[in-house]
């Protein structure tokens, strides 16, 4: 479930954005989401009984599918990875980000590093000064810059499409944010999902036990094995595969309700037709 929706205490600000949100919905007309009917046909259906509902995603930023996107992401710098990435193989390296505003333990960030350490793989690792806190802008565990120097680069932030659609990228730790989700998806990259916040518990289930694309950690309490574990699991050429193979399906989905006959499209034809005749009615009311 939602974290919101596992917390005691709901008299938090937190709390009373969200809430104040859900009342705003109740008043709203239609409801337009960043999702893909095919994706999502149970939870889909049962929202239009309550409210006309339109899946119109995946919606990406103009020139998102260029190797370069010109739409800058975050206020944090850019740095660029291509030079690195282009020295390592094919599908070698993971990919790991907690997005540009999420919070992450730092015993937990500890167990995530020296789980990296130890699978050793090849990463690109953003690391927000903030990512645990803005008095803390150096958490990873003593001496993990200079064992991990070869075969890892920590950077600020990047363009993250322009990694994910990198070959050598082949693999995404991520914190479950939806628009990661689906810029992993449309790259063809399997996740490995530790969610932080929100929908993001959400995100996990739909990634890795409806869609099977990808494998959690820390579900219950995170460890450097079980870190270290998955992430061998999911790099590994052969039991990666498997995930490789279930993206690609849910990659032509999205991609399909993209097209000009595709669901997305007719379902955002279908919401303006609506609008309208809603705006033209209650124009003769007045």
């Amino acid at each position: 479930m939602m974290s919101y929706l596992q917390d005691t205490d709901t008299s938090t600000i937190v709390h009373e954005i969200i809430f104040k949100a859900f009342d705003d919905v109740r008043g709203a007309d239609f409801v337009i989401c960043n999702t893909v009917q095919e994706l999502e046909p149970e939870t889909i259906s049962a929202l239009q009984v309550k409210k006309p509902f339109f899946a119109i995603g995946p919606i990406f930023p103009s020139g998102f599918t260029k190797t370069k996107s010109s739409v800058a992401t975050s206020l944090w710098p850019e740095s660029d990875c291509t030079q690195w990435l282009d020295s390592k193989p094919k599908g070698s390296v993971l990919y790991i980000s907690f997005g540009s505003y999420a919070h992450i333990n730092k015993n937990d960030l500890i167990e995530i590093a020296h789980g990296l350490l130890q699978s050793k793989v090849n990463f690109v690792f953003v690391l927000r000064p903030d990512v645990v806190s803005v008095d803390d802008p150096n958490p990873l565990p003593e001496g993990f810059l200079e064992e991990s120097k070869d075969r890892g680069i920590i950077i600020q932030w990047c363009c993250q499409i322009q990694v994910l659609s990198h070959p050598a990228i082949g693999g995404f730790l991520t914190h479950c944010g939806w628009n990661s989700i689906l810029e992993s998806i449309w790259c063809s990259v399997p996740l490995l999902c530790f969610p932080l916040l929100t929908d993001q518990f959400t995100n996990r289930k739909l990634v890795v036990d409806d869609w099977k694309i990808g494998l959690n950690i820390g579900r219950k309490q995170i460890t450097r094995k079980e870190v270290s574990d998955q992430i061998i699991r999911l790099m590994d050429e052969k039991s990666g595969c498997e995930f490789k193979k279930e993206i690609t399906e849910v990659k032509k989905a999205l991609q399909n309700a993209s097209k000009n006959d595709g669901s997305s499209e007719k379902n955002l034809t279908q919401f303006v037709n609506d609008l309208k005749v809603l705006i033209s009615n209650r124009s003769r009311n007045h």
